[in-house]
């Protein structure tokens, strides 16, 4: 299948979820890594140059993130002391015909040892992740992934929270309007 194929595949497989502007699907994993962790870096993988041009780049989401995260009051990137964990930001995503389908994915990364191995490290093991696959116009590209996004910092925060109490403020369970 072509290219061209695959996304008019996509889309019209996708259109039956634009009931709403951001339809989605919610993948989550174990939170019990984020006990002790005080502070990490924020890694957000590049965008597709399309996107871009609706609106959406790297240093916007990655501002966002961080904002929402200082917010709460985590230790990040230039505060860290540099343990060697960080929660990666990924939003892959292909478009056509005006509409965006993208997986939207945080993980948080860390240094980790096997139990059955001791002395076998590994460096960047995946200890936490979300995730959602969903379809948003691309007028509404901005706006939608980062709403998705801070919605998934958000459970982050949450689960941290829950691991440990009393170190971040947690934010309303409601979405919030994402920055500017």
């Amino acid at each position: 299948m072509t290219r061209t194929g695959a996304v008019i595949l996509a889309t019209l497989v996708a259109l039956p979820l634009l009931v709403s502007p951001v339809s989605a699907q919610v993948v989550r994993t174990d939170r019990a890594s984020m006990r002790g962790l005080t502070d990490f870096e924020i890694v957000v993988e590049d965008l597709i140059p399309e996107a871009q041009l609706d609106g959406l780049t790297k240093d916007h989401l990655l501002e966002a993130v961080e904002n929402r995260l200082r917010l709460a009051g985590f230790v990040l990137a230039a505060d860290s002391t540099g343990g060697g964990a960080y929660l990666y930001v990924n939003v892959n995503m292909t478009v056509g015909s005006g509409i965006y389908i993208y997986c939207a994915e945080l993980q948080l990364r860390q240094a980790t040892r096997l139990v059955r191995a001791p002395d076998q490290a590994v460096p960047e093991a995946v200890t936490w992740q979300t995730g959602v696959v969903a379809a948003v116009p691309a007028t509404e590209l901005r706006v939608g992934i980062t709403s998705v996004v801070l919605g998934e910092v958000d459970t982050f925060i949450r689960d941290y929270a829950e691991e440990n109490p009393g170190t971040v403020t947690v934010p309303p369970q409601h979405d919030a309007p994402p920055p500017a």
